[in-house]
């Protein structure tokens, strides 16, 4: 198989392309410079140009597509800045996406990474609404296109930006600082990065749908302070939280979970590992 995979430098992008090679399959990664890291073979291409992304395509020529490209930052909501291109990369750019597939690629797989912030679009601000535009123009052009939606939830790994919820806390435990947080109890599902990638991967042979990758257990904050916690052999003294300010626990759709995986890494080897990797 030919691949292209589009974020193929990030967390997710990483993981997928290691593990398309490992399977023997030719792979493509698209990028914005050259002298980006990653060992699949770059092509140059920019979400935000469509004519870019046709001469990728014609390039690569690819049996598969898999687009993990996202602008996002921790925090996200109504009024809170976000970063450029959020909106241009994350939602617009899918649909530049899927027009260049249906005139350069047409029989091309494409596997576009979702999010279960579609499901609760006042809480995830403008990055929800840009990923709910992609999630649904999918949808739109799959009368045209083999295309699926892989709706991942939260999800990490060594690699996560560390001022996301569970790099945060792991590595701040791991350095021995002092871990401020607010609502502990929020419950979310948690999974292993690598773990979703094969979950997508997944997808891409499967009938053109909507499917979630979540493990289908939850964990609030205080589950995954304990167990780093325990692995570091510090205690909660120096960990303040503000049971004043509430979270809202992550909502689950109705879409299915990928048939056919299930998750290898359990919550708390998760958490050990990137306990261990701080």
């Amino acid at each position: 198989m030919r691949a292209l995979v589009i974020g193929c430098t990030g967390q997710d992008g990483s993981y997928l392309v290691e593990q398309l090679i490992d399977e023997g399959h030719d792979v493509f990664g698209l990028v914005r410079r050259f002298n980006a890291t990653t060992p699949a073979r770059q092509v140059f291409g920019d979400l935000r140009d469509r004519d870019s992304l046709e001469r990728c395509l014609r390039t690569c020529r690819p049996d598969a597509v898999f687009n993990l490209a996202a602008v996002t930052a921790p925090g996200g909501g109504w009024g809170v800045p976000q970063p450029a291109g959020l909106v241009a990369v994350t939602g617009s750019g899918v649909v530049a996406l899927l027009d260049a597939m249906v005139a350069q690629a047409p029989n091309a797989r494409l596997v576009h990474a979702s999010s279960s912030a579609i499901y609760d679009l006042p809480r995830y601000g403008l990055y929800g609404v840009a990923k709910h535009l992609a999630h649904e123009s999918v949808v739109g052009y799959r009368g045209m296109l083999r295309c699926s939606n892989a709706v991942m939830f939260s999800h990490t790994s060594p690699r996560q930006d560390p001022r996301f919820l569970a790099r945060r806390i792991c590595t701040t435990i791991a350095e021995g600082g002092i871990l401020r947080l607010t609502d502990v109890e929020s419950r979310r599902d948690w999974g292993y990065a690598p773990d979703y990638m094969r979950a997508l991967r997944a997808i891409a042979d499967l009938e053109p749908g909507d499917y979630q990758i979540r493990t289908g257990e939850t964990h609030t904050v205080r589950d995954l302070v304990n167990v780093a916690l325990e692995a570091t052999g510090r205690t909660w003294d120096r960990v303040t939280t503000d049971p004043t300010v509430k979270v809202p626990d992550e909502i689950v759709g109705d879409h299915p979970i990928v048939p056919g995986w299930k998750p290898q890494t359990s919550f708390d080897d998760m958490i050990r590992e990137l306990v261990d990797a701080a």
